[in-house]
């Protein structure tokens, strides 16, 4: 088993998760994103036996290990992170469930990996860590590594479908990076990276949307 912490970790203007990840699942369960939250992002992914997969920041790979499952051991899982201590996390993690899954230092905006390469590239709660232009980058990227016909299953925040939580995110308008989501602008950046059949398969507590998006 590789320790990331002897690899060089990437560079990038987006944020990185670090001292976050002994506690990052534990975060993630007390706001609701349990493994409940990780079928349904596999659900609307459509994964099949053989299928070549890409999860782009994977963090601590709950999400990349249940996609290593679905596709079986035809098939073949990558996720990616910036964050060292995450990756090292989810190799851990993997080892000691017998998990195919793989897991690799790298950056969205930067992908170490050939022309049209993955048949499914996953991407959760990831866009609203990347600056606007690093968003542009990322998602050109991601394009790049699918395969014809491939397809992208996002899911990150949407305009607000709850006056409660425009009341809570309102002063997210002034953070660049998280207003593109707040004003449901998700679907322009898929378009513009040249995404066709862009559309929303799915919401979670009126405030995550899944964005379906094929090349």
């Amino acid at each position: 088993m590789n320790d990331s912490s002897r690899e060089v970790a990437p560079k990038t203007q987006g944020a990185v998760l670090k001292w976050q990840a002994p506690f990052y699942d534990a975060e993630c369960a007390l706001v609701g994103l349990r493994k409940k939250f990780r079928r349904e992002t596999l659900r609307h992914a459509w994964l099949s036996p053989g299928e070549q997969v890409l999860d782009v920041g994977c963090g601590t790979g709950v999400l990349t290990q249940l996609a290593a499952e679905e596709v079986g051991p035809s098939g073949a899982v990558v996720g990616i992170d910036p964050s060292p201590p995450m990756i090292t996390l989810a190799r851990k993690k993997a080892s000691r469930a017998g998990s195919q899954a793989q897991f690799e230092l790298g950056v969205v905006e930067g992908l170490s990996f050939e022309d049209r390469r993955f048949d499914v590239v996953l991407s959760s709660l990831m866009l609203h860590h990347l600056p606007v232009g690093l968003k542009r980058e990322g998602l050109s990227e991601i394009y790049r590594v699918l395969k014809p016909g491939g397809r992208l299953l996002a899911v990150d925040f949407d305009r607000p479908g709850h006056p409660l939580w425009w009341l809570l995110l309102w002063p997210q308008l002034f953070m660049p990076a998280v207003a593109a989501h707040v004003r449901g602008e998700i679907p322009d950046y898929l378009s513009a990276a040249g995404f066709r059949q862009v559309q929303p398969v799915g919401r979670w507590f009126n405030l995550l949307t899944f964005w379906e998006a094929q090349k």
